[in-house]
């Protein structure tokens, strides 16, 4: 019979070997899958996502890791060169923090930036500012790249069975294309964005009715000159501003989605305007559904949108949770259009 003491042992060692086995099962579940983070540098804001995919394939991927800091990159964009190389400084402790953030999470990762980085990519080599900063290369977009990937994320999300418009705006300018034949084409860009517009025509504490007519005579020439659209009776939208846009409610209306207003109609998009255009800073920070460090670029934002949805005849905008980043994880290792 076998003293206590061998017992003990033996089950020690059985633990053991469970504690391992698990151990090993656990290490083997794990390398199915793959993390992928990418930085993004936007007008506005620098967002890193970060996102987890069968080793197999990179066609599904689950977003496990989101954050997001409001710079506003755009405000440098007309500044000095001084001026300009302070403010990527700056940003590159926000770029520095995610990029420890995703080697938390084992993952690659890609920094990609996109309208203001252009602009100030003009008087600042920023590819060899990066990567001597941060040892990592980063990825500045052509207007044409920018809105492929973008269209290519809402696409995966959305799969529209017929020709549809989709456009993405962002901070500093807005990307329109066309989805037909399961091809996307006719991707066009222009410097219209909702903190660029802000800048531009918005500066006072409360809006103006004057203001805002006269940003919207602006978008619209600016789309009269650029955009040649057909009527669509309903087109897709990309972007913080749209996506926000989903979260507020809809005055004196009963009935909203359940899905966070994921489709708006025209009308409903113009009662926000109007209640968005009577509150001044201070009220609209506070506004319930909108987020704060959109206080200042909502309605113009929004008044982009209106046009677009005019100038296309559009009576609903289905709103995209996906975009950019998705689109560029998506796609990035596939060969695309030459843009």
């Amino acid at each position: 019979m076998p003293s206590k003491q061998n017992v003990a042992s033996s089950n020690l060692v059985s633990r053991s070997n469970f504690f391992k086995y698990l151990q090993l099962e656990w290490d083997k579940y794990l390398n199915q899958f793959e993390n992928f983070a990418v930085i993004d540098i936007g007008s506005n804001s620098v967002a890193l996502s970060i996102f987890r995919s069968s080793s197999k394939s990179k066609k599904t991927l689950n977003n496990i890791h989101s954050k997001k800091i409001y710079f506003g990159l755009q405000n440098y964009v007309n500044s000095s060169k001084d001026e300009k190389l302070h403010a990527i400084i700056k940003l590159m402790d926000i770029v520095m923090g995610m990029k420890k953030i995703s080697k938390e999470y084992h993952a690659r990762l890609k920094i990609i930036a996109t309208s203001a980085m252009r602009e100030v990519s003009k008087e600042l080599d920023l590819k060899n500012i990066f990567l001597e900063l941060t040892r990592t290369e980063i990825k500045i977009l052509s207007s044409k790249q920018e809105g492929y990937y973008s269209f290519s994320g809402a696409i995966e999300k959305i799969k529209p069975k017929k020709g549809i418009l989709l456009f993405d705006l962002g901070g500093g300018s807005l990307e329109t294309g066309i989805f037909d034949n399961k091809k996307i084409k006719d991707i066009e860009s222009i410097i219209l964005g909702s903190l660029q517009l802000k800048i531009k025509f918005f500066s006072k504490d409360k809006y103006t009715s004057l203001e805002i007519e006269n940003c919207r005579k602006y978008i619209k020439g600016k789309l009269e000159k650029f955009y040649k659209y057909d009527s669509y009776n309903k087109i897709i939208g990309i972007g913080g501003t749209v996506r926000n846009l989903g979260k507020i409610k809809i005055p004196n209306e009963k009935k909203q989605s359940s899905k966070n207003n994921l489709e708006i109609t025209k009308l409903g998009l113009e009662k926000i305007i109007k209640m968005i255009s009577k509150y001044d800073k201070h009220k609209l920070s506070n506004m319930k559904g909108l987020n704060p460090n959109r206080s200042d670029t909502i309605l113009p934002g929004l008044l982009v949108v209106s046009e677009i949805m005019t100038k296309s005849k559009a009576k609903k905008l289905q709103i995209s949770s996906n975009g950019l980043r998705e689109g560029y994880m998506l796609r990035s290792n596939i060969d695309i259009p030459y843009f």
